[in-house]
């Protein structure tokens, strides 16, 4: 992958951004999950993936530490896609939630979607038929990106 990417958490995406990434994807503009309130022992955390001043890919995270966060949309720009951008984005995901002390990531795949979260070591979750689940390693390796002018280890 040859992108410039950065991970960056939203208050909540501008309207218009999320409405064109959705249809992008194929799905309907709107959607009522956007409306509804968390439950109150959880909250929502909308996450991008910014390339240069682009928003390229989009995510909305139902969190309810310490025991799981619900991946509720994982939307990556149809002209990014194929480029590692989505498993870049995941990663990142994983890490945030680490961050936030959650031991588990649940999510509902598209059927087209399901090969790509297998891949990245999601499986289904007997207590949630229909849904994936991959639970997080506290103590897995933080993503870090070396300062300008400094090699990587």
């Amino acid at each position: 992958m040859s992108l410039a990417l950065s991970f960056r958490p939203l208050a909540k995406p501008p309207t218009k951004l999320l409405h064109a990434m959705r249809r992008d994807a194929g799905w309907p503009a709107a959607n009522r999950a956007d409306q509804a309130q968390p439950h109150p022992m959880g909250r929502v955390q909308w996450v991008s993936v910014e390339s240069g001043k682009a928003t390229i890919a989009i995510a909305r995270l139902e969190l309810a530490p310490p025991e799981f966060c619900y991946l509720a949309d994982l939307i990556v720009a149809s002209k990014h896609r194929g480029q590692g951008v989505g498993r870049w984005f995941l990663q990142h995901i994983e890490q945030y939630c680490v961050g936030q002390g959650i031991r588990r990531l649940l999510l509902q795949a598209a059927p087209d979607t399901e090969p790509f979260y297998t891949a990245l070591l999601f499986a289904p979750d007997a207590r949630a038929p229909g849904f994936l689940k991959k639970d997080l390693n506290p103590f897995q390796r933080k993503l870090f990106t070396a300062p300008a002018g400094h090699a990587r280890p």
